[in-house]
């Protein structure tokens, strides 16, 4: 049976597909912003759909991702952002406020709506919530990269210790990358030398590109992204903090930016008497 190869290419390029809508994110405003964060709610979903799909096949993926699923259900942030990339394609669009920055650009804020958003997320900006989310699905993929270090990418995999892990032969290398059984057949070459030329056909995983996004660190081409710290005591965490389904105004976000206004200038007025 012809031995079919994997690789971790299509779970990482979905990952820099999320990174690209995350970028924009720190640049919109207005109705774009929620164009992009559904993009990226999606792009950022797919990768761990991708993940299964790649290696449903891997002997010993299932028990390993089954714990993975574990720790994910467990953190809720990741519950949240999980619920709300489905509330996004199925339902509506997600809740949130937001509100103009002193030195130019907006920031963002999650509200309760038909999900309530846990404690670990209130008061950030969702940019800096989105980044945190990818650095976690990226320590997914990179987990899995170093735990199936021959299947996540075929140029470990083209290798005799390769060879041996999976069990797979020369023709199945050779078929692999489009060539006919039997091309490598030349005499006086054993098969670290056949692998050896037939691998700079392949192209190897972006191990570098993988380790930073796991480290937080995420691009818009050379330049890294910065997301705005939040103070905890801005118009638009007091914003936030009044809209909920539940509460007396509901989503009226009119009401609610006055009552943030009014409530603020009343504390000012109690600080100076």
């Amino acid at each position: 049976m012809t031995h079919i190869f994997t690789t971790l290419r299509h779970p990482l390029e979905k990952l820099l597909e999320a990174e690209h809508f995350l970028a924009r994110m720190t640049r919109a405003d207005g109705i774009v912003f929620q164009f992009e964060l559904n993009a990226f709610l999606s792009a950022c979903r797919s990768v761990t759909f991708l993940l299964q799909s790649s290696f449903s096949d891997v002997p010993g993926f299932s028990e390993w991702y089954k714990q993975r699923r574990a720790e994910m259900s467990a953190d809720k942030a990741m519950g949240f952002f999980l619920k709300l990339r489905n509330l996004s394609q199925k339902a509506g669009p997600v809740s949130y406020v937001g509100a103009a920055l002193l030195g130019g650009g907006w920031t963002y804020r999650f509200t309760h709506g038909a999900e309530r958003v846990p404690e670990v997320l209130r008061g950030k900006d969702i940019g800096s919530c989105c980044a945190e989310q990818l650095r976690k699905v990226a320590g997914v993929v990179a987990d899995c990269a170093g735990t199936f270090p021959f299947e996540s990418c075929p140029v470990e995999a083209f290798t005799v210790e390769g060879m041996a892990h999976l069990g797979y032969t020369i023709e199945d290398a050779e078929r692999a990358i489009g060539l006919p059984a039997g091309y490598s057949d030349v005499s006086g070459f054993g098969p670290d030398v056949k692998l050896h030329y037939l691998k700079r056909e392949l192209e190897p995983l972006d191990r570098t590109t993988l380790m930073r996004m796991t480290a937080g660190e995420f691009r818009c081409g050379a330049e890294q992204l910065v997301f705005p710290e939040p103070q905890g005591s801005d118009l638009v965490d007091d914003m936030a903090a009044l809209v909920d389904p539940k509460g007396p105004d509901g989503n009226d976000t009119r009401t609610i930016f006055i009552r943030a206004v009014a409530a603020r200038i009343e504390r000012q007025n109690l600080d100076g008497a």
